[in-house]
Order: C-alpha cells, then structure tokens, then sequence
C-alpha cells in the first residue's frame, strides 16, 4: 500500500524545526543527556551516543492540553526512525505552539500504537498517524 503522506513545507520547517530542537536540547543537557552535535542527517532531530529524540511542534495545542484530546497523534511516517534506530533507542516530544509543554513518549509507546487515518488541513485523506493515549504518554513542563 502506497502510503499518503503530508509534503514537505520548507516555510514550515524554517518556522518550528530550530525552535523545536532547541528547547528539547537545553531540557535533555539539563537532565544529563550527553548530545551529539546538531546537524541535519534526515535522522532523528536531536542524537546522543545511543538514543535518539525526535520534536515537533503541534501548533493546534495552544496552553493547556484540551482535556477532549484522548491521544496524541504522531504521523506515521516516522515509523521509519523506529527501525532506523529501534524502538528502544528513540523518544518523541510533540510540544504546545508556545514550547512551554510537550508529551515525552518512548519509541516503544510509538511502536505499540493503533494507526489511525486522520484528514488534516495539510492532506484530506489517507495519511496515518500513530495513535497515543495521553495516559501512555508524560507530560513535562518546559521553563526554558
């Protein structure tokens, strides 16, 4: 099966992937994380030794996390860095508009998901996501 897939938006990229990264990279070093230095390899946003960390911004979660949400929603397309790295060498952040919030979940969270279709500004129909219990993911706060 042909996967539908959102096309790269350079204008967007340019606007939350530096940003993203940044934040993510001060909270790791603050928790004790030794990182490798930052460049662009089409892997995961941010590496280490061993693990990998991969950041997006969702700009829809302005504030608080809507208590309606019942999962956080991670596009299929990065199942890709699942096997690239292994589920156990990965962990995803999808951050609030403001970079103040963000769901921590661990690659084997990810691997273990429902895939759901869900139409989006940016494809109508047929992209997947993977599917997130807010309650199988952690929320951290960010007062970088």
């Amino acid at each position: 099966m042909n996967q539908v897939r959102k096309k790269f938006s350079k204008t967007l990229y340019d606007k939350s992937d530096k940003k993203a990264k940044d934040v993510i990279r001060t909270y790791l070093q603050r928790k004790g994380h030794t990182l490798k230095k930052s460049e662009e390899k089409f892997s995961c946003d941010i590496e280490g030794e061993e693990h990998g960390w991969e950041v997006e911004i969702k700009y829809s979660w302005k504030g608080d996390w809507p208590s309606s949400w019942e999962d956080v929603r991670i596009p299929y397309r990065k199942n890709r860095l699942l096997k690239q790295k292994g589920e156990e060498n990965i962990t995803f952040y999808v951050l609030n508009s403001e970079c103040k919030q963000a769901w921590e979940i661990t690659g084997e969270v990810v691997a273990a998901a429902d895939q759901v279709e869900v139409p989006n500004r940016f494809v109508p129909e047929g992209e997947l996501f993977f599917s997130i219990l807010v309650s199988n993911a952690t929320k951290i706060f960010l007062d970088i």
